[in-house]
């Protein structure tokens, strides 16, 4: 998760209205999980696992360095010949990390980044980009708000569920929920409403 963001102004509440705007257009309540894959799947989005692209010469543990959550790699976004956007994720993630990872892919899509030329002499391995941080602040935030936008939280807040039922029900990790908890003051705002 970021620490330090570099968002710019008005872009969590953009964020916000394009979490409940996808769940509308997906005919989902505002407080309903989001599935990712069903998202990329409205948006036109093709998704592969990692292992759609590995021979069947590998053998299985050639795919060990995919495996676990601590590999190092999540997904990525690429662009095919007939300019159509697709998404590589790692499915040897867990199913709460591969939601969020392909929520960060999406979000990239939807708030239109556009990859930034190399400087001249500079190639990256294939997949690899330059990293530019308002875009990956931008991604990271809504990403983690299209998964548990601010209505879900508070719905879930009004059932009293803990932040681990919450993750549960929106298949989310529990550092995700409590990201999003402590970046949208949904505790402080549930529970002054309840003294008031």
């Amino acid at each position: 998760m970021a620490t330090k963001t570099s968002l710019k102004r008005g872009f969590k509440a953009k964020a916000e209205r394009i979490a409940t705007e996808c769940r509308e257009k997906l005919g989902i309540h505002p407080c309903a999980p989001l599935c990712a894959f069903a998202l990329a799947k409205f948006l036109g989005i093709v998704i592969y696992d990692a292992t759609y692209f590995l021979s069947e010469l590998y053998e299985k543990n050639k795919l060990a360095g995919l495996n676990g959550n601590d590999c190092g790699w999540s997904a990525l976004t690429m662009t095919n010949k007939d300019g159509k956007r697709l998404i590589i994720h790692n499915p040897f993630h867990t199913a709460a990390r591969q939601q969020s990872n392909i929520m960060h892919e999406i979000a990239h899509i939807l708030c239109e980044h556009k990859k930034k030329p190399l400087p001249e002499g500079i190639n990256l391995p294939f997949g690899m980009r330059d990293f530019d941080k308002e875009q990956e602040d931008e991604a990271i935030y809504l990403g983690a708000t299209l998964q548990l936008s601010r209505p879900c939280l508070l719905w879930a807040k009004k059932r009293n569920m803990s932040n681990s039922e919450i993750a549960n029900h929106f298949n989310a990790s529990l550092e995700m929920v409590n990201f999003r908890i402590s970046g949208t003051g949904v505790n402080k705002q549930y529970f002054k409403k309840k003294i008031v």
